[in-house]
């Protein structure tokens, strides 16, 4: 055996497992962080078109990441940790927006769920943690796999907002 196959091995047994090993979406995890939300800010648009949904804003330099009607929505995507958590960043509660929309994303489905910008400030949707010590501006929540809703319900939770009226 050759030192790098003795290190390979070692790390193979040390390594916890993979939970996106085989997945389809496992491209999501090597992009980098701007791209990632870019990408579950298109998805949700694309998904929300796809059952008569029209859909704002969304790009780089918009306030809002996206607009049903006149109603303002927060976007945030994360993928499923080994740990069966979803860690959702920069979580902002000085930005413009009626709805925090959290986008999981599972190595074999996707799920969501979302509250008012008001139940995120007091908590309701989840603790909020600073994303750096002595600062109150950016924040992160961690949710569990099963404080999400299957994909296929998004569209109906978006229509219950009023948006859609």
């Amino acid at each position: 055996m050759t030192p790098v196959e003795l290190m390979a091995q070692i790390i193979s047994e040390h390594a916890p497992e993979d939970i996106w090993e085989g997945s389809p979406l496992v491209g999501y995890r090597k992009l980098g962080n701007t791209n990632r939300g870019e990408i579950g800010e298109e998805f949700v648009r694309r998904y929300l078109r796809s059952h008569g949904i029209t859909t704002g804003n969304g790009n780089r330099a918009s306030k809002t990441d996206m607009r049903v009607g006149k109603v303002r929505f927060e976007v945030k995507t994360a993928s499923l940790g080994a740990k069966g958590t979803f860690q959702f960043n920069h979580v902002r509660l000085d930005r413009q927006y009626e709805f925090l929309l959290c986008l999981g994303i599972c190595p074999h489905e996707l799920v969501f769920n979302m509250w008012r910008k008001g139940e995120v400030a007091e908590e309701v949707a989840g603790h909020l943690v600073r994303m750096a010590e002595g600062q109150a501006v950016t924040y992160k929540i961690t949710k569990k796999r099963d404080d999400l809703l299957p994909i296929d319900r998004l569209a109906d939770a978006i229509r219950q907002t009023g948006a859609t009226k």
